[in-house]
C-alpha cells in the first residue's frame, strides 16, 4: 500500500467518509501530494539534492497516479524546488485525494457515496469498510523506526494535519515530537542520512505554506 493510501485512510473520518484536518492545517490534496513525492522517493522514480527533486528517469513507478506524477516531474527537468514539485503534482493529478481514495474503493478498503446520489454536486464520501487496514496503518506510525520514509514520512504528514494527538498520546506522542523536531537540525549534506533529509526538507515547506 502506498504511504499516501495510509495518510488518507487515517485522515478519513471512520463512519462518515470525510477527510478531515486541522481548521488551520494543510489542505488534504497538499498533503497527499507530498506523500506520493514520499512514494516516488521510497521507488527511487526521483532524488532529493539539495532541497531540489531529480526524476530518476530509468525507474518506473509501480501505480498509475505515481506514474502519472513522475512523467510530469520528468518533464519539469532537473533540479526542480520541493515546493514547485508539489505543485506540479497536485495540477498533474488533480484532487490528488479523491484520486486515491477512488483507488481505496476500488479494492474494497472503503465504500463510496454520495447523498442525494441524483444531485451531481454532492460531495463523495468514503466511509471505512476495512479496519484491518487502518488498523495496520495505525501500527506502522506508531511503529515508525523500521521505514524512514514510511513511519516518519507518515508521522510528520499527520502532524501538519494537525491530527498527531488523535493517534498518540502520552510518553509515545511526546517521542513523536521529539522526532519531528530532530528533523529541524538534521545536516542535510549528510548524504548517508538522506531519507531524513527529504523529510526534513517536506516538513520545513509544508509548515512555510
Amino acid at each position: 500500500m502506498l504511504i499516501a493510501e495510509h495518510l488518507l485512510l487515517l485522515l478519513l473520518e471512520p463512519e462518515r467518509g470525510r477527510l478531515v484536518v486541522r481548521r488551520d492545517a494543510t489542505d488534504p490534496d497538499r498533503l497527499a501530494a507530498a506523500a506520493v513525492l514520499l512514494d516516488l522517493a521510497e521507488q527511487r522514480v526521483v532524488a532529493h539534492h539539495d532541497g531540489r527533486i531529480v526524476a530518476e528517469p530509468r525507474f518506473g513507478a509501480g501505480h498509475p497516479l505515481l506514474a502519472t506524477a513522475a512523467e510530469a516531474l520528468g518533464a519539469a527537468g532537473p533540479g526542480l524546488p520541493l515546493a514547485s514539485a508539489l505543485d506540479l503534482i497536485e495540477t498533474r493529478a488533480r484532487a490528488v485525494a479523491r484520486a486515491l481514495l477512488d483507488g481505496l474503493h476500488r479494492r474494497d478498503l472503503v465504500h463510496r457515496h454520495r447523498r442525494p446520489a441524483w444531485w451531481p454536486w454532492a460531495e463523495w464520501r468514503y466511509p471505512l469498510r476495512s479496519s484491518q487496514a487502518r488498523n495496520e496503518t495505525l501500527t506502522m506510525l506508531r511503529d515508525r523506526d523500521r521505514s524512514p520514509l514510511r513511519g516518519r514520512g507518515l508521522l510528520l504528514l499527520i502532524d501538519c494535519a494537525g491530527r498527531l494527538p488523535d493517534f498518540l498520546e502520552g510518553a509515545a506522542h511526546a517521542r513523536a515530537t521529539e522526532a519531528l523536531l530532530a528533523l529541524g537540525r538534521h545536516d542535510r549534506d549528510d548524504r548517508a542520512a538522506e531519507p531524513e533529509a527529504l523529510l526534513a526538507a517536506l516538513r520545513s515547506t509544508l509548515l512555510d505554506e
